[in-house]
């Protein structure tokens, strides 16, 4: 027998459905739940340039400028290298790298240039700066003759040129004989001749047509680099090295030459500071192709905000991206932990003592460069419990011991001096 509901009750199917209601209305209007903040930017990868000097067919690498020479070390012995109008044997490698210290060049501009001997623009300034030097001359020799004509008539002197068929004239005095003599010096200086070499020499129009054929040419013999330059935390030990690449003229594409400059800078901080380099010694007329400007401090690459292939990085993603790096450069390696040399940042470094950054410590690691503990001896039994020392360690990266390339946890032995 089939059971029909009794009038006025919906079936159960439809109770079921009106139950449902309510429950998915209070679904959809709860609010989402909160997102992670994302991680600040606080490291930059980008590519720099390492930079090696050659001594007796061995590189070396460079690790400051003073003044304008490169300093290397050989055998723990400092050697200094000289950059100026000479040629020495420099390999320059391009690599990825990572830094939490980022500096500002704005307005960066860069290109051939022309030595001051070479400069079309200042040659013509000169010979308009002669062309003016002879005019004043002339009218000053013109302002002479008058007075000179003026004080002849008054010492009883001619005013003309003296005929030779006429009889000698009466003794003069001294000072009449003066006057004649400037006044002679003064027509000989006016001498039609003589103002048509020095018109000749100096014509306004043709210099400033003979400035343009030469700006036309283009017979560069310069590079010429030009910026301001300030970071947001100071580097005490910069300097600067300028990759100018070019193209003789004739050459073909691919046989670029480099051209390289280093100079120590003073101290860098907020307040921009302007820098123009003018260097020669280039072939005259080469071609322009690339200028990449490299600034260190202390020997350790900063990025800037024209560096190459930079990328803004979170503290997790420069760790990852070091223990990646790290793995793929060390392939069936069997190799301790150890600290990267370089992370520990600036700040932490400023806060601590003497002591601290030349104190010896142990600092376990796990298998993904992760801080496990800090610790006085190599067996990791006694805890370090000095809190800022310990939270420094812990602001640096590590690489993992390894075993045939694969990662495991080890004990990196440092001192905060050294990284």
């Amino acid at each position: 027998m089939k059971k029909i509901p009794a009038p006025g009750c919906p079936p159960a199917a439809v109770l079921a459905g009106l139950f449902l209601l309510p429950v998915l209305s209070s679904a959809v209007d709860q609010p989402p739940p909160p997102q992670k903040p994302a991680e600040p930017k606080t490291h930059v990868l980008f590519m720099g340039a390492d930079l090696a000097i050659q001594r007796e067919k061995k590189f070396y690498r460079v690790e400051d400028v003073v003044g304008s020479e490169f300093m290397i070390r050989i055998n723990q012995k400092e050697f200094f290298v000289p950059t100026r109008q000479r040629t020495t044997g420099i390999k320059v490698e391009p690599g990825l790298k990572l830094t939490d210290t980022a500096v500002l060049l704005d307005g960066l501009e860069s290109g051939p240039g022309y030595t001051p001997a070479n400069d079309p623009r200042l040659k013509f300034d000169r010979s308009s700066s002669a062309a003016a030097g002879a005019a004043a001359t002339q009218d000053l020799a013109y302002g002479k003759m008058i007075q000179s004509e003026i004080a002849a008539s008054f010492s009883g002197g001619v005013s003309g040129p003296s005929d030779p068929s006429a009889p000698p004239p009466p003794p003069q005095s001294v000072f009449a004989q003066q006057v004649q003599d400037e006044l002679a010096a003064a027509r000989a200086q006016l001498d039609p001749s003589n103002q048509m070499t020095t018109q000749s020499q100096f014509r306004v129009g043709e210099q400033a047509d003979q400035m343009q054929k030469e700006l036309a040419e283009g017979n560069y013999d310069a590079m010429e680099v030009a910026f301001k330059i300030s970071s947001p935390a100071e580097l005490e030990d910069p300097y600067m090295v300028v990759l100018f690449k070019f193209l003789e003229r004739g050459a073909k594409p691919g046989n670029e030459g480099l051209l390289i400059y280093a100079k120590a800078l003073d101290p860098i901080g907020p307040k921009p500071r302007y820098i123009r380099v003018l260097e020669g010694g280039l072939p005259v007329g080469f071609k322009f192709v690339d200028c990449q400007v490299h600034v260190y401090n202390r020997g350790q690459e900063v990025a800037t905000n024209v560096s190459p292939k930079r990328v803004d990085l979170s503290r997790d993603e420069a760790r990852l991206y070091l223990l990646m790096d790290y793995l793929g450069a060390n392939k069936g390696a069997t190799v301790p932990a150890s600290a990267v040399r370089g992370t520990l940042p600036r700040p932490s470094r400023a806060g601590l003592s003497l002591d601290q950054i030349n104190r010896t410590a142990y600092v376990k690691v796990s298998k993904d460069g992760q801080v496990l503990g800090v610790y006085q001896d190599e067996a990791c039994q006694l805890a370090l419990e000095d809190a800022r020392y310990v939270n420094a360690l812990g602001e640096v990266f590590y690489n993992p011991a390894l075993y045939q390339g694969k990662p495991v946890e080890g004990v990196a032995r440092l001192r905060l001096g050294d990284i």
